[in-house]
């Protein structure tokens, strides 16, 4: 299967449009629950997108609200008539997933509103997690229901990698101004906040990257071996795939997060993919 074979769904197109990487996770899963899958990443990345929609944190807290009424429309039995909504909707239904998720991802997502740096790395990964974890324990309902258990190392995983892939946003968070990493981490190591907003990374911010680096890469260990390697669990088991191989590229750049190969995609993931689910090593 290539992404190029597919006849996409809304949700789907515009998860491969903007999120490529959950896009081709969601390949891996079960035919039969390969749409709820998208339909989730769908949802979840328009969530997500909220401070990047909006010029004004008001604007962004209406919109965060608009989905909250939205949820409520849903489990009302009143869905509005939107491209990821009416999908949501079937998903909820056949799935009998609980409300109480969608519901934290929305409010995880005030944080961004705020526009200032992480304070340290405890906070950064409390954030990571209330963003990531309820979506984990979505999917994992439709992957493996009954399997509840599987959630916690799963939620390292999601941890982990989100981890890294903030350090691959770093450029684009300092270029708008909305720093995200902790200004405390780098000035701790030696690093100037003021380089680092120019998108330059002393001696310092490479060892406040390292360590960050390090953490995602320790996380994401303890979730692998945590977890059975389910082949019906691929879609959650392969950020650990992924974010292994980053932060083994971010090392050979000397844990420079604003080189440009960093923030590539690689198009050989999907492959990498396949002989990481064929073998079951993640």
């Amino acid at each position: 299967m290539t992404p190029q074979s597919l006849t996409l769904s809304a949700p789907a197109a515009l998860v491969r449009r903007h999120d490529l990487d959950r896009f081709r996770f969601a390949l891996f899963a079960p035919a039969k629950h390969r749409e709820a899958v998208f339909t989730l990443f769908a949802f979840n990345h328009e969530v997500a997108k909220t401070r990047e929609s909006v010029s004004e944190t008001m604007i962004g807290a209406i919109r965060l609200q608009w989905w909250r009424d939205s949820i409520e429309g849903i489990y009302s039995g009143a869905p509005r008539d939107h491209e990821v909504i009416g999908p949501l909707a079937a998903c909820v239904s056949d799935y009998g997933l609980p409300r109480e998720a969608f519901d934290a991802l929305i409010d995880a997502r005030e944080r961004d509103l705020e526009d200032r740096p992480m304070a340290n790395l405890a906070e950064t990964e409390s954030y990571l997690r209330a963003t990531t974890q309820p979506l984990v324990n979505l999917l994992t309902r439709i992957l493996a229901p009954g399997q509840s258990s599987d959630a916690d190392g799963l939620a390292d995983i999601a941890a982990g990698h989100a981890l890294v892939g903030k350090l691959r946003a770093a450029a684009f968070d300092e270029s708008v101004r909305r720093p995200f990493l902790s200004r405390a981490s780098l000035e701790a190591h030696g690093g100037e906040s003021r380089q680092f907003a120019e998108l330059k990374a002393d001696d310092g911010a490479r060892k406040a990257v390292r360590e960050i680096a390090e953490h995602a890469q320790s996380l994401i260990l303890r979730g692998v071996s945590r977890t059975p390697k389910h082949p019906h669990l691929a879609p959650l088991l392969l950020p650990a795939r992924q974010a292994r191989a980053r932060t083994a590229l971010l090392a050979k750049l000397d844990y420079d997060p604003f080189r440009p190969e960093f923030a590539d995609h690689d198009p050989l993931d999907v492959w990498r993919f396949w002989v990481a689910r064929l073998i079951r090593r993640y």
